[in-house]
């Protein structure tokens, strides 16, 4: 009987020990059939990164990419909407008139400076592997196309100054509202 009575801590020991075994192997299977849904989900990021990444067309060494034509159209509807925002909410017609050279270059610092903070601090991984020239190209993208929409808004509201200085100032002003939007767009 004492034999007995001996053996019994030695078999719950063992059983506590098959528990515990058992409790591991199941830990280890859904940490195993987690792996295998992040390993899918990564496979399909992936696959869609390459989609993004096929090559449109080619000029010389310049490769257009998918990426490239998203990246205009994003910049594009972004000016679009900081035109028309712009236009709603700024009288540039009394601003031109108000408004002195070193004002003009102020608003143009100042929209360059925090469009190039918020492409850094959206690029921050392509900074790390292709540098800060990620950054200058995609600001000067995007300052291009919201000087260009900032012409077209002009033209298409009949609102193109004669004077050569005063649409300069305009387009200044207006570039603010639609680096906003693109940037903006931009980062979406």
């Amino acid at each position: 009987m004492i034999a007995l009575l001996g053996n019994m801590p030695k078999k719950r020991k063992a059983y506590q020990v098959e528990q515990e075994l058992r409790e591991i192997k199941k830990t280890e299977d859904k940490l195993l059939k987690q792996e295998q849904r992040i390993e899918k989900k990564e496979n399909r990021i992936l696959a869609e990164e390459e989609k993004i990444e096929k090559v449109l067309f080619r000029i010389g060494s310049f490769e257009f990419k998918r990426k490239h034509l998203l990246e205009l159209i994003k910049g594009v509807a972004g000016a679009f909407l900081g035109v028309g925002l712009g236009r709603s909410i700024l009288n540039l017609d009394s601003l031109v008139e108000k408004l002195q050279w070193w004002n003009i270059i102020g608003i143009l610092v100042f929209i360059i400076g925090i469009s190039w903070l918020l492409i850094y601090k959206n690029e921050r991984q392509y900074v790390q592997k292709h540098g800060m020239k990620v950054v200058w190209k995609k600001l000067i993208f995007l300052y291009v196309i919201s000087l260009f929409i900032e012409f077209i808004a002009l033209w298409l509201f009949a609102s193109l100054p004669a004077d050569a200085a005063t649409l300069i100032k305009i387009l200044v002003i207006g570039s603010y509202a639609a680096m906003a939007g693109a940037v903006s767009f931009s980062l979406i």
